[in-house]
């Protein structure tokens, strides 16, 4: 069977890039070891940490092995994806079905370096053992290496999908299955790519000597980006490692509210790298984006209807949103430029302008950054469909949606470009500035990596030295006798001390002020801080600056300084205690603790912070939200006003709330000479709280029952003298039994006692008072032409209506019956 020939030049070039049986052989058995020992590094990993899992989790061989490949895989940046699919059924024909799938995209940077270590460590094994003649050779290895390390990862991925991992046994679920695995993709890609440039990386490390095997000109122009590529180098890795101490100690010293300290510190441990890269990324100005776009539907027997949902957010140093601690890494990443930009410098002939190289530098901080704003990035992806069914129809929808966190990569190009400019920019105009103030400091300098020190700076500091009295450092003694070629360090210059004098200012001032700050805006003008003033006001007594603190511009007849004072008087606020306190952005949550006539309460204060009414234009001024009580109280309609602590409010129909101060709090109703008023109460009101009071109840006093009844019984006379029928319409009486009505003339009405009375007061505030009336009847009967006298006695019964509002009581009698 004829071999494989491409065509033309393309025959050329892969019989120059493919190599032999043997190496080809030799290669693959190295790309599976380096596989291998990564599996086993990583299988060792989570085999020890699933024993400090709950015992039901800890799973077997089994369930570590699928999740080896599975963090192998996301070492790598693969997709763990988890499917569920669900379809059950009832009786009556109900039919229930759904499947949903999950898809986690991340890469797990510190597990990426067991891969990387691997393949380097037998790469260059390899390489030394099998020599090449031509980089062509070197890269067809490379190649033949990442294809085997792809396709046996590939063979793992989809041979390591399982249904029951780490204690979870989906066939006790019934009708409920459960698929858990790496996809392929975007695995496959990643992997080929890693491996191809770690591959590459390791074996032309070891052909170091061959360089000049490479095509063209193309070994020479590697020499020009050595310097702005280990510059670039030199600012990440130590941004990497600020950000890496930061996580750690944030996870050792910050709040992590229910999360255990070892949960979160084994968590932080895990993602370290990425929170490193993140945390460097806002250092450098990167803003970080969180993006959430899903959608879902909804079709049913009743009708149909859909939602989505589509939100950003960001946040970082140009953006907003970020902590004053990114402000902290924004100073470290000035200072990491800026000795770098020194070194750089140092390296070069202080004569010759570096700006013509200012695109490289520029570059090579985008190499190094675009990957890493790349690869740590986290994306979501959630697909599904419920649908049910039955007699009576059914409904059915579907959702979709992704979620992805992490560095804006037009924000990381754009940054790291400008920082690369910025480190040019730098060494051209910093380096003699700040070598001529600390030249001490620029020898150690040297010792970063960057290149050897140009001759002419080493000349120019040995001078320095020699000049100032001190020793000469030992590897610069040789430069004394080098020829300075420009003017020497001007270490004694009134302009050298003020550079030294503004930088050391600038970095006290921006690292000491921004913690200053941060710890001002906490400790002094915190939420914290504010609750305490705010309860010291009210303890004091200061009611105009509880007032303040609440942001109100209005005080209502109970916020005054009187009714504060009198209040305290009776039941002061004393033993007040801060407990926890919850902060999120620009609001807040304290609990408080205090104690009124003995007994001790607990309340919650809520805050907000003004964004516009700042202490002295720096610090967040915190209002407390809602810091008033409330006191709902009712009360019978008779009343129309109610004291409370001692102050007269009117009451309205219904419930009515009045605001005060929180504390003790005294209601009680306000009696006239008729009515007196009973219930109410004491209550302890909290910030924000409202509190009801007993119903404020009326009755008649002695003297209002008296003057009632009075009012009645002058009414009673009154009209009894002046009734000449009967049936008088104006007054409750009549004889007993059958009566002629208009028959009758001369009438004359005689009380013969004085009435029992009733009085009673209802709850509309009607005053009604009832009893029984003597009397004794006179009359002239003219029924027949005859006239006859007539006389009678009798009980009328009455019941009459008294209003005691005016000056004087009016009466009205009720219908008789």
């Amino acid at each position: 069977m004829p071999q494989f020939a491409p065509p033309g030049r393309a025959a050329q070039w892969f019989g120059a890039v493919r190599p032999d049986a043997a190496a080809a052989k030799s290669v693959a058995v190295g790309a599976l070891a380096a596989l291998g020992s990564q599996l086993g590094l990583l299988f060792v990993v989570l085999a020890v940490g699933a024993q400090f899992l709950p015992d039901e989790n800890t799973g077997t061989f089994g369930d570590w092995l699928p999740a080896t490949v599975w963090m192998a895989g996301l070492a790598l940046r693969g997709t763990l994806g988890l499917s569920l699919e669900e379809q059950a059924q009832s009786w009556g024909a109900d039919e229930v079905a759904g499947q949903g799938e999950i898809g986690l995209t991340l890469q797990l940077l510190l597990f990426t370096g067991t891969a990387l270590l691997a393949v380097w460590w037998f790469a260059r094994r390899g390489e030394r053992r099998l020599a090449a003649d031509t980089w062509a050779r070197v890269a067809g290895r490379s190649a033949t290496g990442a294809l085997v390390y792809a396709l046996a990862m590939t063979v793992l991925a989809l041979a390591t999908h399982s249904s029951a991992v780490f204690g979870m046994d989906t066939g006790e679920l019934e009708t409920t299955s459960v698929d858990m695995g790496l996809a392929v993709w975007p695995l496959l890609p990643y992997t080929l790519v890693f491996v191809l440039l770690a591959d590459l990386a390791a074996r032309a490390s070891v052909r170091h000597a061959d360089l000049g095997a490479l095509p063209g000109a193309f070994a020479g122009r590697l020499g020009a980006w050595r310097a702005p590529f280990v510059a670039a180098g030199t600012v990440s890795v130590v941004l990497l490692g600020v950000g890496a101490l930061t996580a750690v100690g944030y996870a050792v010293f910050g709040d992590t509210d229910d999360l255990s300290a070892g949960a979160v510190f084994a968590l932080v441990l895990v993602t370290i790298v990425n929170s490193a890269v993140w945390l460097a990324g806002v250092g450098l100005g990167v803003t970080i984006g969180g993006t959430l776009d899903g959608a879902a539907g909804i079709d049913s027997f009743f009708g149909a209807g859909s939602t989505r949902a589509l939100e950003d957010s960001k946040s970082g140093l140009l953006t907003g949103g970020m902590p004053w601690g990114a402000y902290l890494l924004l100073l470290v990443v000035v200072l990491t430029v800026v000795v770098t930009a020194v070194r750089q410098g140092l390296g070069h002939d202080p004569r010759e302008r570096l700006l013509g190289g200012l695109w490289r530098f520029a570059v090579a901080m985008a190499v190094v950054w675009m990957p890493l704003g790349l690869v740590s990035t986290v994306g979501a992806a959630v697909e599904g469909d419920v649908s049910t069914g039955g007699a009576f129809g059914g409904a059915s929808g579907s959702a979709h949606g992704t979620v992805s966190v992490g560095l804006s990569l037009v924000g990381v190009l754009f940054i790291s470009l400008l920082w690369g400019a910025l480190l040019v920019v730098g060494a051209q105009f910093l380096t003699r500035q700040l070598v001529s103030v600390f030249p001490g400091a620029a020898v150690r300098v040297l010792r970063l990596p960057g290149g050897p020190v140009h001759p002419q700076w080493a000349a120019l500091l040995a001078d320095a030295a020699h000049r100032k009295g001190r020793p000469v450092p030992a590897r610069l003694e040789g430069a004394l006798s080098e020829p300075l070629a420009c003017p020497p360090l001007a270490t004694g210059s009134k302009r050298a001390r003020l550079t030294g004098i503004g930088l050391i200012a600038a970095v006290v001032l921006g690292g000491g002020g921004t913690a200053a700050w941060a710890v001002v805006d906490s400790q002094v003008y915190g939420p914290e801080g504010a609750v305490e003033d705010y309860f010291e006001a009210l303890t004091e007594g200061r009611a105009e600056d509880v007032l303040e603190l609440l942001g109100a511009t209005d005080s209502g007849p109970l916020l005054t300084q009187a009714v504060l004072d009198r209040q305290r008087k009776a039941a002061p606020m004393t033993g007040v205690s801060i407990g926890e306190v919850e902060e999120s952005e620009d609001m807040a949550a304290v609990t408080v603790t205090y104690t009124v006539d003995g007994d001790e309460y607990e309340t919650v204060v809520h805050l907000v912070a003004d964004k516009e009414d700042r202490h002295h234009g720096l610090w967040r001024r915190w209002r407390v939200l809602g810091g008033l009580g409330q006191v709902e109280l009712t009360a019978s309609s008779v009343l129309g006003k109610a004291q409370v602590n001692g102050v007269t409010v009117p009451l309205d129909e219904g419930p009515t709330e009045v605001t005060v101060f929180p504390g003790s709090v005294t209601v009680d109703g306000v009696s006239t000479a008729h009515v007196a008023a009973n219930g109410g109460g004491t209550v302890v009101v909290g910030p924000g709280e409202t509190e009801v009071v007993d119903e404020l109840r009326a009755g008649l006093t002695g003297k209002g029952e008296r003057a009632a009844q009075q009012a009645v019984l002058t009414e009673l006379k009154e009209c009894v003298e002046r009734s000449t029928s009967l049936e008088p319409d104006d007054c409750p009486i009549s004889p007993d039994g059958y009566f002629w009505g208009d028959d009758a003339e001369d009438v004359k009405w005689t009380q013969k006692s004085e009435p029992s009375l009733q009085t009673e007061l209802a709850e509309d505030g009607t005053v009604t008072v009832s009893g029984e009336l003597d009397l004794e009847v006179a009359w002239t009967d003219v029924s027949f032409d005859v006239e006859e006298k007539m006389e009678d006695t009798c009980t009328s019964s009455f019941s009459a209506t008294v209003d005691l509002s005016g000056t004087t009581p009016s009466v009205s009698f009720d219908e008789y019956y």
